[in-house]
């Protein structure tokens, strides 16, 4: 993660008339200052390599900055403990699950290979640009979908693809198998986009795996997208993963984090903060 000292210092980015209210800023600022145990923590935490300071607001960016520690699952657990009022803001720079799911965004907006899904219509092959996936199970189908293979679009061979595995884009050994059925058998390791994709479908994937499987997917999606932005670093999530899921197949485990275990809840809880 990056710590950028310009957005705590002057928001010297800002036109002339924000800077004008720079005094206001500061008091909102300034009343939302962590407690001494938060700083303590924070001072913990930078020694151990955690980020903890604010970061530049993203394309994609909704909410205010009143407290930048909020942004990094350190100062969320923090934030957790301190101030469960639901009144803390969140520090939205990603995007959801239900973003990346979509297969208009393939071409444009995917930071590691895209799949490639295809479609027969009227006994053609297409390549599928709609905005949501195919329903499930019919994606199963393969009279009418591919994700493996080859077809003939509009004369040219296509090569269709379910794109990254969850394991290559962790850089890790320890996946998650895939649905049995598409694509291949069901020890293939699973695809990112399946999961953002039907992670949440009980269909799919067995539950709770399949929802925080999910949820890892699109964080490992804005960390590519967003490195210098996005608060969690793919190697984060790789730690938090193997921590989490053991051999890939339970969320039953703990990641530590200064002494404290969180859970796959309390994980998909802050990563919830972490995109709009």
């Amino acid at each position: 993660m990056t710590i950028d000292s310009g957005t705590h210092g002057g928001y010297n980015i800002l036109g002339n008339e924000q800077m004008e209210n720079k005094s206001e800023i500061d008091r909102t600022r300034d009343a939302s200052l962590p407690t001494p145990q938060e700083t303590a923590l924070r001072r913990s935490l930078l020694k151990a390599g955690f980020a903890v300071g604010g970061v530049l607001m993203a394309r994609q960016a909704k909410s205010t900055f009143e407290t930048p520690y909020q942004c990094t699952l350190s100062g969320q657990m923090s934030g957790n403990v301190s101030r469960n009022d639901g009144t803390t803001p969140n520090c939205k720079i990603g995007l959801s699950p239900g973003f990346w799911q979509q297969c208009s965004r393939f071409t444009s907006d995917w930071p590691v290979p895209a799949p490639k899904i295809c479609q027969k219509v009227s006994s053609r092959w297409n390549i599928y640009t709609s905005t949501n996936p195919p329903p499930f199970p019919e994606i199963k189908d393969t009279s009418k979908w591919r994700v493996s293979g080859t077809v003939t679009v509009s004369g040219s061979t296509v090569a269709c693809t379910l794109g990254t595995t969850l394991a290559t884009a962790l850089g890790t050994t320890v996946g998650l198998t895939g649905i049995p059925g598409l694509g291949g058998n069901g020890t293939r390791q699973v695809s990112l986009w399946e999961l953002v994709a039907y992670g949440n479908n009980a269909e799919a994937f067995p539950q709770p795996i399949g929802q925080f499987a999910r949820h890892i997917a699109a964080a490992v999606l804005n960390a590519k997208a967003y490195p210098t932005t996005y608060p969690v670093t793919i190697l984060q999530l790789r730690a938090i993963w193997n921590s989490i899921t053991g051999g890939g197949t339970s969320t039953s485990g703990q990641y530590q984090l200064m002494g404290t275990g969180l859970d796959a809840g309390q994980i998909q809880d802050y990563l919830n903060t972490t995109w709009g």
